[in-house]
């Protein structure tokens, strides 16, 4: 875990363990800006929701290179992950609860729910996701 400017950075090869460096680094961050109880929360479920897709769905059977950079300014918190590996195939416009029977498939729906912004794309053969809670919609 490194800072760059105020961003903290995690970068490992996804593992069973990385959920744990996600919420360690979170919990950092949340502890040096005081972030709001329910807002931490939130973005910490967000942002949990997200790195475990891509831990469970991007190797196919190759290890896959993750990235998470935290940043937190005056009106927001931001997540970014970077990962090489497979795309994802989602459409963000699409995403919505499953029945309330459903064992899967909730993560992207709540994240979105949650967040102010959530964003996905493909560039130069990796996955971007960018997560954005404001802070002042609290």
């Amino acid at each position: 875990m490194s800072d760059d400017a105020g961003i903290r950075v995690m970068e490992e090869v996804a593992s069973a363990k990385t959920l744990d460096s996600i919420h360690a680094l979170l919990a950092q961050v949340f502890t040096e800006h005081a972030i709001d109880g329910l807002v931490a929360m939130q973005f910490e479920l967000a942002v949990a929701e997200i790195g475990a897709n891509i831990i469970e769905h991007s190797n196919k059977g190759a290890s896959v290179t993750l990235r998470l950079e935290i940043e937190a300014v005056e009106d927001r918190i931001e997540a970014r992950y970077i990962d090489d590996g497979q795309p994802a195939r989602v459409e963000l416009d699409a995403v919505s609860l499953p029945d309330d029977f459903a064992e899967r498939g909730r993560g992207l729906a709540i994240a979105l729910n949650v967040l102010d912004e959530l964003g996905y794309r493909r560039s130069n053969g990796k996955n971007h996701w960018q997560l954005v809670r404001n802070l002042t919609s609290v």
